[in-house]
């Protein structure tokens, strides 16, 4: 009897371990995926707020670079930081479903939901405001003058600053502390990020009337690219608040904040719209399928007796 019980754990917990393994590929194959468009539109929002450079001249840049020196722009610590990000929150919504599920033996839409909302904002958040504030670091206001040929490529927006230079710059600029201010700010954004894209979006599929999408699939389809995109309506002046408090962290009235992130507002907006698609949009979706097919084709291989 012992050995059959231990028989029935060793099988158990080998098939948990498998599902797990499922959802780190998932989300690692994810991640790859969107964290070259994802990373690129983040360094052209944070240098547009910083130096006022062209938004969409400064993607275009960075994508034309990142798509013509693929090699060379995946070794680069912006791909490394990105991809990191979001593999580790896909990985995390994945795991904490599937534990949540083999536990708890409970199918419980909201239960589930809050459990991977609380997982995911606790990865995600720090890691988040770790990515803005390497981002903000790298192309933001330098913290002293810069002259020569760096000044010359960060300020004129004819100079194609390429991913692959990335680093020669960085080292060139001091980093800098982060005030308490800009990681509450990017702590308050990226809580209205995750619970938009993890917890809001799949409970309000059921809403969508099946005179407009009979399929459950076409309906989490139809919530996940549109609600997390909603949610930037109001996470982007928070974002483009924090990064003005970086970049001005001197003594400046909220008034004149609250115009300069007005100013750059409406493409900053347009622009975290449109990158929130691939990350939590596409990303998710995905993340999502990815992670059935290979759950599918774990539990259709027979178990060992």
């Amino acid at each position: 009897m012992l050995r059959n019980l231990l028989d029935f754990f060793d099988n158990w917990g080998s098939a948990l371990l498998a599902l797990l393994v499922g959802d780190l590929s998932a989300a690692a194959i994810s991640a790859t995926l969107v964290a070259p468009i994802v990373a690129a539109i983040d360094r052209a929002v944070v240098e547009n707020a910083s130096f006022n450079r062209p938004l969409l001249r400064t993607l275009g840049t960075h994508a034309l670079c990142s798509l013509r020196q693929p090699r060379r722009f995946f070794n680069t610590r912006i791909f490394f930081i990105v991809w990191t990000l979001y593999a580790t929150t896909y990985s995390t919504a994945n795991a904490t479903e599937s534990l949540a599920k083999e536990f708890l033996q409970t199918a419980d839409k909201a239960a589930v939901g809050t459990m991977t909302f609380i997982s995911t904002f606790l990865v995600n958040t720090p890691l988040g405001v770790w990515k803005d504030v390497r981002f903000a670091q790298f192309y933001g206001t330098a913290p002293s003058p810069i002259t020569g040929s760096v000044a010359k490529t960060l300020m004129d927006p004819t100079q194609p600053a390429t991913v692959a230079s990335t680093p020669s710059l960085n080292r060139r600029m001091p980093y800098r502390g982060v005030p308490a201010a800009v990681c509450a700010t990017f702590l308050l954004r990226d809580s209205l990020t995750i619970f938009g894209s993890f917890t809001l979006a799949p409970q309000l599929s059921a809403a969508i009337p099946d005179s407009l999408a009979a399929n459950p699939n076409t309906k989490t389809t139809i919530t996940q690219l549109v609600v997390p995109v909603l949610t930037q309506l109001v996470a982007t002046p928070v974002h483009l608040l924090g990064l003005d408090l970086y970049n001005r962290p001197h003594a400046v009235g909220l008034s004149d904040r609250l115009a300069r992130s007005r100013r750059n507002l409406p493409p900053a907006t347009a622009m975290r719209c449109f990158r929130i698609i691939p990350a939590f949009g596409f990303g998710c979706i995905t993340n999502m399928g990815l992670r059935s097919f290979f759950h599918e084709e774990l539990r259709s291989k027979p178990r060992a007796t």
